[in-house]
C-alpha cells in the first residue's frame, strides 16, 4: 500500500471514528434526553411513572425508571417503533418514528435505577 493510499484510509477511517463518537454523545446529549422526557411524558404518564419518583397511576403499569428489572431497554426500540404488546391493561398501541425512538431510549436510558443487574428479557413481541 503506499503512503497517498494508506494516508487516504486513515483519513477515512479516522472520520467514521469521529461521526461514531459524534453519534454515542447525540445518544446520551442532554438535549435528546429532555426530548425523550417530553415524549413518555406527553404519551404514557397517564398510566406509567416516568421520571425517577412514585408510582404509577394505573398500578399494573410498570414504573419506567425500572423497566430495566424486566426489559434490555435498548431493545425497546424496535417495539417503539413497530408498536408494543403489553400485558397491563388497556395500552393504546403507540408507535413513534426513529428520532423519537432514539430520544425515548435515551430518557430511560438515562432513568434506570442501579439496584441490581438487569434482566435481559427481550422486548416484548409484536401482536
Amino acid at each position: 500500500m503506499t503512503k497517498a493510499v494508506f494516508a487516504s484510509v486513515s483519513a477515512v477511517v479516522a472520520s467514521l471514528l469521529l461521526v461514531g463518537a459524534a453519534a454515542g454523545q447525540e445518544a446520551s446529549s442532554p438535549e435528546l434526553i429532555a426530548r425523550g422526557k417530553a415524549l413518555v411524558s406527553r404519551h404514557c404518564a397517564v398510566c406509567h411513572a416516568v421520571t425517577t419518583t412514585g408510582d404509577s397511576p394505573n398500578p399494573s403499569a410498570p414504573r419506567f425508571r425500572r423497566l430495566n428489572e424486566r426489559y434490555d431497554v435498548e431493545a425497546l426500540s424496535e417495539g417503539l417503533a413497530e408498536g408494543l404488546a403489553v400485558g397491563h391493561g388497556p395500552m393504546p398501541e403507540w408507535t413513534f418514528p426513529p428520532a423519537d425512538v432514539t430520544a425515548i431510549i435515551a430518557y430511560l436510558k438515562s432513568i434506570q435505577e442501579r439496584g441490581g443487574p438487569p434482566l435481559t428479557k427481550p422486548a416484548p413481541p409484536r401482536p
